[in-house]
Protein backbone atom coordinates (compact mmCIF):
# COMPACT_ATOMS: atom_id res chain seq x y z
CA UNK A 1 0.00 0.00 0.00
CA UNK A 2 1.51 3.56 -1.20
CA UNK A 3 2.07 5.61 2.05
CA UNK A 4 0.15 8.50 1.80
CA UNK A 5 1.24 12.25 0.26
CA UNK A 6 0.95 14.82 3.00
CA UNK A 7 -0.11 17.87 1.39
CA UNK A 8 -1.12 18.76 -2.09
CA UNK A 9 -0.25 21.13 -4.52
CA UNK A 10 -3.53 23.48 -4.62
CA UNK A 11 -3.44 26.25 -2.59
CA UNK A 12 -6.98 25.17 -0.86
CA UNK A 13 -7.24 25.03 2.89
CA UNK A 14 -10.30 21.98 2.83
CA UNK A 15 -7.77 19.28 2.89
CA UNK A 16 -10.54 16.92 2.62
CA UNK A 17 -7.87 14.13 2.21
CA UNK A 18 -8.34 13.28 5.98
CA UNK A 19 -11.85 13.24 6.14
CA UNK A 20 -12.57 11.43 3.12
CA UNK A 21 -13.75 7.00 3.23
CA UNK A 22 -13.75 5.36 -0.04
CA UNK A 23 -16.78 2.91 -0.22
CA UNK A 24 -17.47 0.16 -3.25
CA UNK A 25 -20.50 -1.01 -3.81
CA UNK A 26 -20.56 -5.20 -4.36
CA UNK A 27 -22.98 -7.43 -5.91
CA UNK A 28 -22.41 -10.58 -7.80
CA UNK A 29 -19.50 -9.62 -10.04
CA UNK A 30 -16.84 -11.59 -8.09
CA UNK A 31 -14.39 -11.99 -10.86
CA UNK A 32 -14.23 -8.33 -12.03
CA UNK A 33 -14.18 -7.68 -8.15
CA UNK A 34 -11.14 -9.70 -7.48
CA UNK A 35 -9.22 -7.44 -9.77
CA UNK A 36 -10.65 -3.79 -8.70
CA UNK A 37 -10.13 -4.69 -4.95
CA UNK A 38 -5.85 -6.01 -5.81
CA UNK A 39 -5.67 -2.74 -7.42
CA UNK A 40 -7.19 -0.80 -5.02
CA UNK A 41 -5.44 -2.40 -1.90
CA UNK A 42 -2.12 -2.27 -3.78
CA UNK A 43 -2.44 1.89 -3.98
CA UNK A 44 -5.09 2.58 -0.94
CA UNK A 45 -3.28 5.21 1.32
CA UNK A 46 -2.51 3.46 4.92
CA UNK A 47 -4.86 5.96 6.09
CA UNK A 48 -7.50 5.75 4.35
CA UNK A 49 -10.85 3.34 5.23
CA UNK A 50 -12.13 1.22 1.93
CA UNK A 51 -15.60 0.43 2.54
CA UNK A 52 -16.98 -2.61 0.74
CA UNK A 53 -20.85 -2.54 0.87
CA UNK A 54 -22.16 -5.74 -0.09
CA UNK A 55 -25.55 -5.23 -1.31
CA UNK A 56 -26.46 -9.13 -2.71
CA UNK A 57 -26.53 -12.21 -0.63
CA UNK A 58 -28.05 -16.03 -1.40
CA UNK A 59 -27.16 -17.04 -4.33
CA UNK A 60 -23.51 -18.60 -5.49
CA UNK A 61 -22.78 -15.56 -7.21
CA UNK A 62 -23.42 -13.07 -4.53
CA UNK A 63 -21.90 -15.30 -1.87
CA UNK A 64 -18.87 -15.60 -3.93
CA UNK A 65 -18.65 -12.04 -4.21
CA UNK A 66 -18.88 -11.57 -0.31
CA UNK A 67 -16.34 -14.14 0.19
CA UNK A 68 -14.03 -11.88 -2.47
CA UNK A 69 -14.39 -9.23 0.05
CA UNK A 70 -13.78 -10.97 3.30
CA UNK A 71 -10.70 -12.41 1.54
CA UNK A 72 -9.85 -8.68 1.28
CA UNK A 73 -10.71 -7.33 4.68
CA UNK A 74 -8.60 -10.19 6.18
CA UNK A 75 -5.67 -9.22 3.96
CA UNK A 76 -5.74 -5.70 4.70
CA UNK A 77 -7.26 -5.73 8.33
CA UNK A 78 -6.73 -2.11 9.36
CA UNK A 79 -7.76 -0.61 5.93
CA UNK A 80 -10.68 -2.98 4.47
CA UNK A 81 -14.34 -3.23 6.42
CA UNK A 82 -17.07 -5.18 4.94
CA UNK A 83 -20.49 -4.08 5.04
CA UNK A 84 -22.86 -6.92 5.62
CA UNK A 85 -25.40 -5.58 8.03
CA UNK A 86 -27.55 -3.62 5.81
CA UNK A 87 -30.23 -5.46 3.76
CA UNK A 88 -29.95 -5.39 0.16
CA UNK A 89 -31.71 -3.38 -1.67
CA UNK A 90 -31.50 -0.51 -4.70
CA UNK A 91 -27.89 1.19 -4.92
CA UNK A 92 -29.07 4.37 -4.03
CA UNK A 93 -30.71 2.91 -1.04
CA UNK A 94 -28.00 0.73 0.16
CA UNK A 95 -25.09 3.49 0.07
CA UNK A 96 -27.75 5.65 1.29
CA UNK A 97 -28.05 3.61 4.70
CA UNK A 98 -24.43 3.39 5.18
CA UNK A 99 -23.73 6.96 4.40
CA UNK A 100 -26.08 7.96 7.20
CA UNK A 101 -24.67 5.35 9.65
CA UNK A 102 -22.98 5.99 12.96
CA UNK A 103 -20.40 3.81 11.08
CA UNK A 104 -19.60 6.98 8.87
CA UNK A 105 -20.07 9.84 11.10
CA UNK A 106 -15.95 10.73 11.22
CA UNK A 107 -16.04 11.22 7.59
CA UNK A 108 -17.07 14.16 6.04
CA UNK A 109 -16.68 12.88 2.53
CA UNK A 110 -17.08 10.11 0.39
CA UNK A 111 -15.20 8.17 -2.94
CA UNK A 112 -17.72 5.96 -4.61
CA UNK A 113 -16.48 3.46 -6.95
CA UNK A 114 -18.21 0.59 -8.36
CA UNK A 115 -16.84 -2.72 -8.32
CA UNK A 116 -15.25 -3.53 -10.97
CA UNK A 117 -13.34 0.42 -11.56
CA UNK A 118 -10.27 0.74 -10.21
CA UNK A 119 -7.01 3.12 -10.44
CA UNK A 120 -3.48 2.60 -11.39
CA UNK A 121 -1.15 5.06 -9.66
CA UNK A 122 -0.47 5.43 -5.68
CA UNK A 123 -1.40 9.38 -5.29
CA UNK A 124 -4.89 8.69 -6.90
CA UNK A 125 -7.03 10.00 -4.36
CA UNK A 126 -4.58 12.62 -3.42
CA UNK A 127 -4.79 13.90 -7.30
CA UNK A 128 -8.39 13.63 -7.46
CA UNK A 129 -8.95 15.39 -3.60
CA UNK A 130 -6.50 18.15 -4.55
CA UNK A 131 -8.90 18.66 -7.68
CA UNK A 132 -11.98 18.44 -5.14
CA UNK A 133 -10.78 21.65 -3.25
CA UNK A 134 -9.57 23.47 -6.19
CA UNK A 135 -12.59 22.99 -8.05
CA UNK A 136 -14.78 24.03 -5.21
CA UNK A 137 -12.44 27.56 -4.42
CA UNK A 138 -13.71 28.23 -8.04
CA UNK A 139 -17.39 27.13 -8.16
CA UNK A 140 -18.35 26.60 -4.23
CA UNK A 141 -21.48 24.79 -2.96
CA UNK A 142 -22.09 24.97 -6.88
CA UNK A 143 -19.68 22.16 -6.94
CA UNK A 144 -21.66 18.32 -6.88
CA UNK A 145 -19.06 15.87 -7.47
CA UNK A 146 -15.41 15.34 -9.04
CA UNK A 147 -14.36 11.85 -10.85
CA UNK A 148 -11.31 10.32 -12.72
CA UNK A 149 -10.60 9.67 -16.32
CA UNK A 150 -12.60 6.22 -16.64
CA UNK A 151 -11.68 4.56 -20.04
CA UNK A 152 -14.44 2.03 -20.57
CA UNK A 153 -17.39 5.39 -19.96
CA UNK A 154 -18.92 7.19 -22.94
CA UNK A 155 -17.06 10.59 -21.62
CA UNK A 156 -14.04 8.77 -20.83
CA UNK A 157 -14.02 6.84 -24.41
CA UNK A 158 -14.44 10.40 -26.48
CA UNK A 159 -12.08 12.51 -24.43
CA UNK A 160 -9.39 9.31 -24.56
CA UNK A 161 -10.10 9.03 -28.92
CA UNK A 162 -9.41 13.16 -28.93
CA UNK A 163 -6.70 13.57 -26.97
CA UNK A 164 -4.46 10.88 -27.68
CA UNK A 165 -3.29 9.22 -30.77
CA UNK A 166 -6.49 6.43 -30.48
CA UNK A 167 -8.11 8.89 -33.15
CA UNK A 168 -6.56 7.58 -35.61
CA UNK A 169 -7.21 4.05 -35.49
CA UNK A 170 -10.27 3.88 -34.33
CA UNK A 171 -11.66 6.00 -37.00
CA UNK A 172 -9.39 3.94 -39.74
CA UNK A 173 -10.66 0.65 -38.13
CA UNK A 174 -12.73 -0.08 -35.20
CA UNK A 175 -15.81 2.88 -36.38
CA UNK A 176 -17.20 0.90 -39.30
CA UNK A 177 -21.12 1.75 -39.68
CA UNK A 178 -21.23 4.89 -40.88
CA UNK A 179 -23.23 6.97 -39.05
CA UNK A 180 -26.07 7.99 -41.45
CA UNK A 181 -27.12 4.04 -41.02
CA UNK A 182 -28.06 4.62 -37.42
CA UNK A 183 -31.58 4.69 -36.63
CA UNK A 184 -33.25 8.19 -35.58
CA UNK A 185 -30.20 10.11 -36.20
CA UNK A 186 -31.57 13.61 -36.38
CA UNK A 187 -28.11 15.08 -37.44
CA UNK A 188 -25.00 14.15 -39.07
CA UNK A 189 -21.98 13.60 -37.03
CA UNK A 190 -18.64 14.35 -38.13
CA UNK A 191 -16.89 11.22 -37.98
CA UNK A 192 -18.57 7.80 -38.67
CA UNK A 193 -19.73 6.64 -35.37
CA UNK A 194 -20.36 9.68 -32.97
CA UNK A 195 -19.33 9.04 -29.06
CA UNK A 196 -21.48 11.37 -27.22
CA UNK A 197 -23.59 10.45 -24.60
CA UNK A 198 -26.16 10.85 -27.24
CA UNK A 199 -25.34 7.79 -29.24
CA UNK A 200 -23.04 5.63 -26.56
CA UNK A 201 -21.71 3.66 -29.33
CA UNK A 202 -19.23 2.84 -26.26
CA UNK A 203 -21.76 1.29 -24.77
CA UNK A 204 -23.83 0.02 -27.24
CA UNK A 205 -21.09 -2.20 -29.15
CA UNK A 206 -18.53 -4.48 -27.40
CA UNK A 207 -16.35 -4.61 -29.51
CA UNK A 208 -14.95 -0.83 -29.40
CA UNK A 209 -14.32 -1.49 -25.91
CA UNK A 210 -12.75 -4.67 -26.35
CA UNK A 211 -10.26 -2.86 -28.47
CA UNK A 212 -9.94 -0.27 -26.19
CA UNK A 213 -9.23 -2.13 -23.24
CA UNK A 214 -5.97 -3.53 -25.33
CA UNK A 215 -5.21 -0.06 -25.52
CA UNK A 216 -5.51 1.00 -22.02
CA UNK A 217 -6.17 -2.06 -19.77
CA UNK A 218 -4.21 -4.40 -20.84
CA UNK A 219 -1.11 -1.83 -21.05
CA UNK A 220 -1.95 0.14 -17.61
CA UNK A 221 1.92 2.22 -17.83
CA UNK A 222 1.32 3.32 -21.43
CA UNK A 223 -2.70 4.44 -20.46
CA UNK A 224 -0.83 6.21 -17.79
CA UNK A 225 1.56 7.93 -20.16
CA UNK A 226 -1.00 9.64 -22.94
CA UNK A 227 -3.00 10.44 -19.85
CA UNK A 228 -0.61 12.59 -17.67
CA UNK A 229 -0.66 15.77 -19.02
CA UNK A 230 -4.22 16.13 -19.49
CA UNK A 231 -6.14 18.98 -18.25
CA UNK A 232 -9.04 19.29 -15.51
CA UNK A 233 -12.67 19.69 -17.61
CA UNK A 234 -15.74 20.80 -16.89
CA UNK A 235 -18.33 17.71 -17.70
CA UNK A 236 -21.92 19.18 -18.83
CA UNK A 237 -24.13 18.16 -15.84
CA UNK A 238 -27.03 18.56 -18.05
CA UNK A 239 -26.03 15.03 -19.67
CA UNK A 240 -25.96 11.76 -18.14
CA UNK A 241 -22.73 10.64 -16.65
CA UNK A 242 -21.88 6.91 -15.97
CA UNK A 243 -21.00 8.01 -12.28
CA UNK A 244 -18.13 5.20 -11.78
CA UNK A 245 -16.24 7.31 -9.63
CA UNK A 246 -17.14 10.15 -8.01
CA UNK A 247 -15.65 12.67 -5.00
CA UNK A 248 -18.23 14.63 -3.25
CA UNK A 249 -19.71 15.97 0.21
CA UNK A 250 -21.46 13.07 2.52
CA UNK A 251 -24.79 15.01 2.41
CA UNK A 252 -24.82 14.88 -1.67
CA UNK A 253 -25.96 11.77 -1.98
CA UNK A 254 -29.04 12.24 0.48
CA UNK A 255 -29.58 16.03 -1.80
CA UNK A 256 -30.01 13.87 -5.17
CA UNK A 257 -33.00 11.83 -3.76
CA UNK A 258 -35.93 12.77 -6.18
CA UNK A 259 -38.05 9.83 -5.64
CA UNK A 260 -36.37 7.46 -8.07
CA UNK A 261 -34.35 4.43 -7.10
CA UNK A 262 -31.75 4.60 -9.61
CA UNK A 263 -28.28 6.83 -8.71
CA UNK A 264 -27.05 7.47 -11.73
CA UNK A 265 -30.59 9.45 -12.85
CA UNK A 266 -31.04 11.00 -9.71
CA UNK A 267 -27.86 12.42 -9.46
CA UNK A 268 -27.74 13.89 -12.81
CA UNK A 269 -31.50 15.49 -12.51
CA UNK A 270 -30.24 16.95 -9.59
CA UNK A 271 -27.15 18.29 -11.15
CA UNK A 272 -28.96 19.59 -14.10
CA UNK A 273 -32.00 21.18 -12.27
CA UNK A 274 -29.35 22.61 -9.88
CA UNK A 275 -26.90 23.94 -12.31
CA UNK A 276 -24.22 21.87 -10.09
CA UNK A 277 -20.82 21.87 -11.67
CA UNK A 278 -18.94 18.58 -12.63
CA UNK A 279 -14.96 18.23 -12.90
CA UNK A 280 -13.18 15.43 -14.50
CA UNK A 281 -8.94 15.31 -13.87
CA UNK A 282 -8.13 13.38 -17.42
CA UNK A 283 -4.45 13.25 -15.63
CA UNK A 284 -5.86 10.42 -13.06
CA UNK A 285 -6.97 7.24 -15.40
CA UNK A 286 -8.91 4.49 -13.69
CA UNK A 287 -10.33 1.09 -15.53
CA UNK A 288 -13.97 0.27 -16.29
CA UNK A 289 -14.21 -3.63 -16.88
CA UNK A 290 -17.71 -3.77 -18.35
CA UNK A 291 -20.87 -2.28 -18.70
CA UNK A 292 -23.97 -5.02 -18.35
CA UNK A 293 -24.12 -4.85 -22.19
CA UNK A 294 -20.33 -5.75 -22.58
CA UNK A 295 -20.17 -8.69 -20.29
CA UNK A 296 -21.24 -11.32 -22.72
CA UNK A 297 -18.91 -10.83 -25.66
CA UNK A 298 -16.05 -9.44 -23.36
CA UNK A 299 -15.71 -11.78 -20.23
CA UNK A 300 -12.96 -13.79 -21.81
CA UNK A 301 -10.76 -11.06 -21.39
CA UNK A 302 -11.26 -11.41 -17.39
CA UNK A 303 -8.01 -13.96 -17.76
CA UNK A 304 -5.85 -11.83 -19.70
CA UNK A 305 -6.82 -8.80 -17.42
CA UNK A 306 -6.55 -10.83 -14.45
CA UNK A 307 -3.06 -12.11 -15.05
CA UNK A 308 -1.52 -8.53 -16.63
CA UNK A 309 -2.63 -6.98 -13.10
CA UNK A 310 -1.00 -10.27 -11.05
CA UNK A 311 2.37 -9.44 -12.70
CA UNK A 312 1.99 -5.34 -13.19
CA UNK A 313 1.21 -5.01 -9.31
CA UNK A 314 3.71 -7.16 -8.46
CA UNK A 315 1.71 -8.70 -5.58
CA UNK A 316 2.50 -11.81 -3.56
CA UNK A 317 -0.26 -13.11 -3.02
CA UNK A 318 -2.70 -14.58 -6.08
CA UNK A 319 -5.76 -12.39 -7.33
CA UNK A 320 -8.19 -14.86 -8.09
CA UNK A 321 -9.60 -17.29 -4.91
CA UNK A 322 -9.71 -19.29 -7.04
CA UNK A 323 -8.50 -19.10 -10.97
CA UNK A 324 -9.03 -21.81 -12.35
CA UNK A 325 -13.09 -22.15 -13.94
CA UNK A 326 -12.77 -25.94 -13.46
CA UNK A 327 -12.70 -25.40 -9.49
CA UNK A 328 -15.49 -22.65 -9.90
CA UNK A 329 -17.57 -24.79 -11.41
CA UNK A 330 -16.67 -27.92 -8.59
CA UNK A 331 -17.29 -24.76 -5.92
CA UNK A 332 -20.79 -24.12 -7.94
CA UNK A 333 -22.14 -27.28 -8.34
CA UNK A 334 -21.34 -27.92 -4.28
CA UNK A 335 -22.97 -24.66 -3.29
CA UNK A 336 -26.05 -25.64 -5.86
CA UNK A 337 -25.97 -29.31 -4.00
CA UNK A 338 -26.54 -27.90 -0.91
CA UNK A 339 -28.96 -25.70 -1.65
CA UNK A 340 -31.60 -28.67 -3.53
CA UNK A 341 -30.84 -30.78 -0.22
CA UNK A 342 -31.90 -28.27 2.27
CA UNK A 343 -35.07 -27.36 -0.33
CA UNK A 344 -35.65 -31.27 -0.49
CA UNK A 345 -35.75 -31.40 3.49
CA UNK A 346 -38.00 -28.50 3.59
CA UNK A 347 -40.06 -29.61 1.16
CA UNK A 348 -40.86 -32.86 2.81
CA UNK A 349 -41.36 -31.31 5.96
CA UNK A 350 -43.75 -29.33 4.22
CA UNK A 351 -45.49 -32.15 2.65
CA UNK A 352 -45.68 -33.96 6.51
CA UNK A 353 -43.78 -33.98 9.27
CA UNK A 354 -44.60 -35.05 12.83
CA UNK A 355 -43.50 -33.10 15.79
CA UNK A 356 -43.92 -33.60 20.00
CA UNK A 357 -44.43 -29.96 21.14
CA UNK A 358 -44.80 -31.03 25.05
CA UNK A 359 -48.61 -31.09 25.74
CA UNK A 360 -49.47 -31.29 22.07
CA UNK A 361 -48.31 -32.42 19.03
CA UNK A 362 -48.43 -30.83 15.40
CA UNK A 363 -48.91 -32.92 12.42
CA UNK A 364 -48.33 -31.16 9.03
CA UNK A 365 -49.44 -31.96 5.94
CA UNK A 366 -49.44 -30.51 2.42
CA UNK A 367 -48.46 -27.22 4.62
CA UNK A 368 -51.70 -27.50 6.41
CA UNK A 369 -50.96 -27.75 10.57
CA UNK A 370 -52.79 -30.29 12.50
CA UNK A 371 -52.71 -29.68 16.53
CA UNK A 372 -53.80 -32.50 18.72
CA UNK A 373 -53.90 -32.21 21.91
CA UNK A 374 -51.91 -35.34 24.25
CA UNK A 375 -54.95 -36.79 26.41
CA UNK A 376 -54.41 -36.13 29.63
CA UNK A 377 -54.57 -39.42 32.36
CA UNK A 378 -57.09 -40.14 35.22
CA UNK A 379 -54.45 -39.00 37.82
CA UNK A 380 -53.98 -35.39 35.72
Amino acid sequence: MSKPIISVNGSSTMNIRNKIAVVLLAYADFESLEIALAAHTKFLPEDVHLFILQNGRGNYDCERTYSVAKRYEYLFARNVKVVDWIAPQAPYYAIRALLNSEMMQEFDYICKVDDDVFPLQSDWLDRLCECYEVSHEKYGDSLAYVTSLVNNNSFGFAELITRSYLKDEYFDKIARLPIEHMPYCEEAGIFRYEFDSKWDAIWRLPYISRWLHSKTTLNPEHYIDITKKLPDVEFNAKERYSINCMIFRKQYWNDIFMGDSDDEYSSQMYCKENNKKIVVRLSVPFVHLFFFTQRDENKDLLPLIRECYQNWLDLPFPVSLCPLKEYENENRLRFLEKQMSRKKESLLEHIFSLKNRGDHKVITICGIKIKINRKKSPKE
